[in-house]
């Protein structure tokens, strides 16, 4: 008999028959992503049909293929008679391939888009559920096998920001930009710190040079995780918000210059490790969004100051 143990509702289960109703209330409880850290501010900022599509087209096209590659990476990192889990990531992997290529067949009007993502939500709620629960049997040893608990945690991280950004597009609203600042800061800033520290436990232990600079971008990253969290106890000027974002970009910046090299050295067989190449794109992608991400609250910052100055002169 196997030693591996899969979850009752699992077991079986085609994923397009689950109900999802009973888990929402658990996940959008979870999903506030470190919410104590930051103000409440119920200002929102309507988004513009134009922006909705925009919005929601990007997100779905990056993030389902993320989704895509999670399933397939936790697929191979599980042990062969876990039969189950394979046979489920595998579920996983090719809904989301679907799901990716209706985001680029899908018309750029609103209403077909938000159908869209009412149906991208609906699979990432689903793929929460199984992160989650074998996340938590990994840490009880139910779970064996090559993904890393963090591996596991970090992309279900992943995946609830996606949830998150996709239902707040969905309502067409968008946050503030100082607190938008302070929370894609926050998530990404961890993101890459995981990055850098799954870089130097899949190289081999003879490559010590790229081991300990892999490691110093993780500590790197945590420094500025931490500057990103005080940014609650800051007066939120602009000059404040727009020094934090050149910070965190020329790190990012950084950090992405060494993926690519490790990515064409890992494609190249030139450096020892047990990375998979689709792995080392995979994280190296996620670093250009951040910094998409950065520009576009650089954007937003901009445009902020211009509309105050605009409205000051007509006060004048």
């Amino acid at each position: 008999m196997s030693r591996f143990v899969v979850s009752h509702f699992l077991r079986g289960v085609d994923l397009d028959e689950w109900d999802v109703g009973s888990m929402t209330k658990e996940v959008n409880a979870e999903s506030t992503i470190n919410s104590s850290v930051w103000r409440t501010n119920q200002e929102v900022i309507p988004l513009s049909d134009s922006e909705f599509v925009e919005r929601s087209l990007e997100e779905n096209q990056f993030w389902l293929r993320i989704m895509m590659e999670h399933a397939m990476f936790l697929r191979n990192g599980f042990p062969p008679d876990a039969q189950e889990l394979i046979s489920q990531a595998l579920h996983f992997e090719e809904a989301f391939e679907k799901q990716l290529e209706r985001s680029f067949e899908t018309p750029s009007n609103p209403r077909e888009v938000q159908k869209l993502n009412e149906d991208s939500l609906d699979l990432t709620r689903k793929i929460i559920m199984y992160k989650q629960k074998v996340l938590d049997d990994a840490l009880v040893g139910i779970v064996r096998g090559f993904n890393f608990p963090l591996l596991l945690d970090h992309v279900r991280r992943e995946a609830m920001y996606f949830l998150k950004t996709l239902e707040r597009i969905n309502s067409r609203n968008e946050r503030p930009v100082d607190d938008d600042i302070v929370k894609e800061n926050i998530f990404f800033l961890e993101i890459m710190s995981d990055h850098a520290r799954f870089m130097a436990h899949l190289l081999d232990p003879t490559e010590k040079e790229l081991i300990r600079q892999a490691a110093a971008f993780g500590q790197e990253f945590d420094v500025l995780l931490s500057q990103a969290k005080s940014i609650h106890f800051e007066p939120r000027s602009d000059k404040i918000l727009r020094t934090h974002l050149t910070v965190f970009k020329g790190s990012t910046l950084h950090l992405r210059s060494f993926k690519e090299q490790a990515t064409k050295l890992v494609q190249m067989s030139q450096i020892k490790s047990i990375i998979n190449p689709q792995l080392a794109s995979h994280v190296t992608r996620e670093a250009g969004k951040f910094l998409s991400i950065i520009d576009r609250l650089e954007d937003r910052l901009e445009s902020d100051k211009q509309n105050k100055h605009s409205k000051e002169g007509l006060h004048h």
